[in-house]
């Protein structure tokens, strides 16, 4: 017989600036909500939570999908180097 089990999502605490973000969940996909956005600072808040996180953007996403629903605004952000290639533009 199979058992029923209960699975209560439980809502973080708050982090309060992008590098307690970054050491929490180093290189990884973070979905944040509630973010406190701090104006003309690039990229800096002063509280925001984490709902989801995971090596992949679709884990971080997957894992935070349940409560998405309670969240008017979500983004998903990288906390790693990003490696992308760079382009360089030349004039002809």
């Amino acid at each position: 017989m199979l058992e029923a089990t209960n699975m209560v999502l439980a809502i973080p605490e708050p982090m309060t600036c992008w590098d307690e973000v970054r050491r929490r969940y180093p290189d990884q996909w973070v979905t944040l909500v509630e973010v406190d956005w701090i104006p003309d600072v690039p990229f800096d808040f002063r509280s925001a939570l984490a709902i989801g996180h995971g090596q992949r953007r679709r884990d971080a996403m997957a894992q935070a999908r349940p409560l998405l629903e309670k969240y008017n605004r979500h983004g998903c952000f990288f906390t790693g180097t990003i490696r992308a290639p760079r382009r360089l533009y030349l004039e002809p």
